[in-house]
């Protein structure tokens, strides 16, 4: 009887090891997994969220307000920016320190993004995939951190961890308070056909001039959740982060020929539009198709324009 414990075992195993292969070759959302239940990857339900999914008695979320003042230079096709983030702990917990987003640092040669990407395809190698390495060897980016104080000035230790930035709080952000800080920063702008980005410029060589259209341009505070305390988690350059709730100020200043267009309340109308475009963007406001408020305006000049939050976009030449 003892002979055949060692047959069957190793028959066991084979077994084993063959339904181990062929759950490996279906792949995830397939054969068992296909039926898995939902309670094996949804939070565990309680006073901040119920099992349904839906907020509960004890919710919460953070808030994140900013005032941001950002220039475009575009002669070396970078921004110049400076942020005050007015950051609620609305969190039962007392928080030691914050974590910021850098998303720009994905274009750093050292980012994970860059150490984690596939090698291409040499079989078929066309001439754009050459393009986007040899443009992402040579840019020179991610966020040139200039400053990371409080609000009284005082500076403020943090570390840098490629897309992610940590500040250390002077003292631990109790529940219900509210920590001011402010970051100044510069970064190039990358060339967003060459690298195939999702954001950034498009320069137009029949007429000497650059479009701009960038994604993830301002430091940001990471999401602190009941779930998942801090969603800091390095930025790959796919998917997208959640953030917090919050208003925001801008004030942008680009050259006089350039068109901004942006979502909320434009503040300084009569300084950056004209009689006319102060016309026509009265009556956008209640068009039911849309306008446009400028034309192409040729100008050395620079302007400022200053938008607060609200439910109105606008275009500004």
């Amino acid at each position: 009887m003892k002979r055949l414990a060692i047959p069957c075992l190793l028959l066991s195993t084979c077994l084993l090891l063959a339904a181990n292969a062929t759950q490996a070759k279906q792949g995830e959302g397939t054969g068992a997994e296909a039926f898995a239940q939902l309670e094996q990857l949804l939070p565990t339900p309680g006073d901040a969220r119920t099992a349904s999914g839906a907020p509960g008695p004890e919710y919460w979320q953070q808030r994140a307000d900013y005032v941001i003042r950002v220039e475009l230079d575009d002669a070396k096709q970078r921004l110049i920016g400076s942020e005050t983030i007015t950051y609620q702990n609305l969190s039962p917990h007392a928080l030691t320190y914050l974590w910021v987003q850098l998303e720009q640092n994905r274009f750093r040669p050292d980012s994970d993004d860059m150490l984690t990407a596939r090698a291409p395809n040499f079989e078929e190698f066309p001439y754009r995939a050459l393009e986007q390495l040899l443009s992402r060897r040579d840019f020179e980016g991610g966020f040139d951190i200039q400053k990371v104080v409080d609000g009284d000035g005082e500076p403020l230790s943090h570390r840098i961890v490629k897309t992610m930035m940590r500040i250390d709080l002077p003292e631990p952000l109790a529940s219900g308070e509210s920590f001011v800080f402010q970051i100044d920063w510069e970064n190039n702008i990358i060339d967003g056909i060459a690298s195939r980005a999702r954001g950034g410029y498009e320069y137009f060589e029949e007429d000497d001039n650059y479009i701009y259209e960038i994604a993830q341009w301002y430091p940001r505070v990471a999401a602190y959740t009941d779930y998942d305390g801090w969603v800091n988690k390095q930025f790959l350059g796919r998917g997208e982060f959640t953030l917090e709730l919050g208003d925001y100020r801008l004030e942008i200043t680009v050259p006089g020929d350039h068109i901004v267009t942006a979502t909320g309340v434009l503040q300084n109308t009569d300084e950056v539009l004209t009689a006319t475009q102060r016309e026509r963007l009265e009556v956008a406001e209640t068009a039911a198709k849309s306008w446009r408020i400028s034309t192409t305006v040729m100008t050395n000049s620079t302007s400022r324009l200053t938008i607060t939050p609200g439910i109105r976009s606008f275009s500004r030449g």
